[in-house]
C-alpha cells in the first residue's frame, strides 16, 4: 500500500510541477506570438496525443514522467529551397512567429518564465497552506548535547523547553528551527536560541558555529548539533485496532489500558510495543482495564519483516490525546498567507541557491542530496497525511524545481539564458562551437549529479 500511495504521490506531484513549469514557456511564448508545436509533459513513447481544431499545437503525454517540453518554431526548420517547412504546412510568411527570431529580450523572457512560474506555483501552494492551517508539533526540546563541532556561551537542562525564536526569528514548529539553523550555519553566523518552558521561565542558549563543519556532516542538522527533539510519551492506552489483525482477534479494543504483559507491569506504551516486537509468533498473556474492570487476554503477534530481521506486530496504535499538547497549528488570515507566501518563497529561493553552492564546491555532504525515489516516498507520506501538507511538499518541491532550472548549466534554463546575457552585453550570440561544449558538459554535469542523487536513494532503501 506504501509503494502505490509513493507511486500515485509521485504521478501527482511530477506531473503538476512540470506541467506548470513548460506552461510557463508555453504562455509567454504564445503572448509574444511565437508558434508553440508541441506541449509535451513526460519523455519517450507518447500515451496521449491532441491536436485541437484550429490550432498549431500538440498536446502530448510521455511515458517516462521526468520532465517536459515546450516545442517552439524554428528558422533552421524551413527548407531553403522551397517555401515550406520540411516537416509542416508553416510557409515562410510564418518566419516572424519563430523562437529563434524574436529579439533576446524575449527570448530571455521565454525561458525565464518556466523558472519564474514554479516560483510562482510555490507562492499559491503556501498560500493555501497558509490560509487552510498547517499542523505542526512545538519545538519543545528534550535536551540540548552540543556536538564538538560546537561551542556554547551558555548551557544549561533545557528538558521541556520551547524554542520560540532563532536568532530573534519566531519558531511555532520544529520546521522552523530546522530552515532558521540552516540559514544561519550556510551563512556562517552564531545561532541563538530563545527558549521559554510552560511556567513562563526564559532561557537564552548561543551556539558558535562559524568554524564547524556541519553541513558536510550526514543526516539532520539539528541532531548534528546536539539539539534533541522531545517526544510525547504515551500512555499504554488503545487509540485504535486494525481489523483482521493480531490484537483485533485477541479482543482488544479503543480506550484499553494495558497493566501488565506476562505478569510484567506496563507503564509506557514504549514498554508495550518493545514486548510486542521481541514476540513475534509468542504467546502473551494481557492484563487490561476496560470500564474499570480487570481482563485477561491472550494475545500472539504476528510476525513482520522490518528489512533487518522479523518482528513482532500486533496492529494497534496509541491514543493521540496526549500529542495535543504538543500540537500547533499555523495559520493566517488571507492577506497575511499571501504576504507570508511570498516571504518563504523568496526565502526558501535563497536558501536552496546557498545550499547548492555548498554541495558543488564541496563544503556540504552529496549523502544528503536526494533524487526521485525520496521524491515518491515524501510524496506518498505526505498525501496519506492529508492535501494541507501534500501542497507543503509540492511548495518546496517547486522552488527547488524553479532554482534548479535557473542554475547557469547549458541544457537547463539557466544556461540558456546565460547565454542570452552574453548576448545582450556583447551584442552577439554565443558561437555555436562554444554552445555545443556546453551542452555536453551541461549533460555530464546532470548526468552525475543523478547518478550521485540515485545511489544516495538506493543506499536509504537498503
Amino acid at each position: 500500500m506504501e509503494i502505490i500511495q509513493s507511486i500515485l504521490g509521485f504521478f501527482i506531484a511530477i506531473g503538476i510541477l512540470v506541467t506548470f513549469h513548460e506552461y510557463g514557456h508555453f504562455y509567454v511564448a504564445r503572448f509574444f506570438n511565437v508558434k508553440v508545436l508541441n506541449f509535451s509533459i513526460g519523455f519517450g513513447r507518447n500515451i496521449y496525443t491532441k491536436k485541437p481544431k484550429n490550432s498549431d499545437t500538440v498536446y502530448s503525454i510521455g511515458i517516462i514522467p521526468l520532465g517536459g517540453y515546450v516545442k517552439m518554431l524554428e528558422s533552421s526548420e524551413f527548407d531553403s529551397s522551397s517555401n515550406d517547412l520540411t516537416e509542416s504546412n508553416f510557409k515562410k510568411s510564418d518566419l516572424q512567429y519563430c523562437f529563434d527570431k524574436q529579439s533576446v529580450y524575449k527570448r530571455f523572457l521565454i525561458v525565464a518564465a518556466g523558472p519564474i512560474f514554479n516560483l510562482i506555483l510555490a507562492v499559491i501552494f503556501f498560500t493555501f497552506v497558509h490560509f487552510a492551517g498547517i499542523t505542526g508539533m512545538k519545538p519543545v526540546v528534550d535536551s540540548i548535547n552540543l556536538s564538538s563541532e560546537t561551542s556554547v556561551a551558555n548551557n544549561s537542562n533545557y528538558n521541556g523547553f520551547e524554542i520560540y525564536q532563532v536568532n530573534n526569528k519566531e519558531t511555532m514548529r520544529w520546521q522552523d528551527v530546522r530552515m532558521q539553523v540552516l540559514d544561519n550555519v550556510l551563512n556562517k553566523q552564531n545561532i541563538i536560541l530563545s527558549l521559554k518552558n510552560n511556567i513562563g521561565e526564559r532561557k537564552t542558549l548561543a551556539i558558535d558555529i562559524k568554524d564547524s563543519s556541519l553541513l558536510e556532516q550526514k543526516g539532520d542538522i539539528l541532531n548534528n548539533i546536539g539539539i534533541i527533539a522531545k517526544k510525547p510519551e504515551f500512555p499504554p492506552v488503545i487509540g485504535t485496532v486494525q481489523k483482521d489483525t493480531p490484537a483485533y482477534l485477541s479482543g482488544l479494543e479503543p480506550g484499553d489500558k494495558i497493566l501488565t504483559i506476562n505478569d510484567k507491569t506496563i507503564d509506557k506504551w514504549s514498554e508495550w510495543i518493545n514486548i510486542i516486537q521481541e514476540n513475534p509468533n509468542n504467546i502473551l498473556q494481557l492484563n487490561i482495564l476496560r470500564d474499570a474492570e480487570n481482563i485477561n487476554l491472550i494475545l500472539v503477534p504476528s510476525s513482520k519483516d522490518n528489512g533487518v530481521n522479523s518482528i513482532g506486530y500486533a496492529g494497534v496504535s496509541p491514543n493521540m490525546e496526549v500529542v495535543d499538547e504538543y500540537r500547533v497549528i499555523v495559520k493566517y488570515p488571507f492577506i497575511e498567507s499571501v504576504t507570508n507566501a511570498v516571504s518563504l518563497t523568496y526565502y526558501y529561493s535563497i536558501l536552496t541557491f546557498k545550499m547548492i553552492f555548498k554541495l558543488f564546491f564541496g563544503e556540504a555532504n552529496l549523502n544528503n542530496l536526494s533524487g526521485p525515489l525520496s521524491i515518491a516516498e515524501f510524496s506518498g507520506k505526505s498525501l496519506s497525511m492529508g492535501f494541507v501538507y501534500f501542497a507543503y511538499l509540492l511548495a518546496i518541491l517547486s522552488i527547488s524545481l524553479g532554482v534548479l532550472n535557473l542554475l547557469p548549466i547549458p541544457v537547463l534554463d539557466g544556461g540558456h539564458l546565460l547565454y542570452y546575457t552574453f548576448e545582450i552585453i556583447f551584442g552577439r550570440p554565443v558561437p555555436e562551437k562554444i554552445q555545443l561544449i556546453g551542452q555536453q558538459l551541461g549533460i555530464v554535469i546532470l548526468f552525475s549529479i543523478m547518478i550521485i542523487a540515485f545511489y544516495n536513494d538506493i543506499l536509504r532503501i537498503l
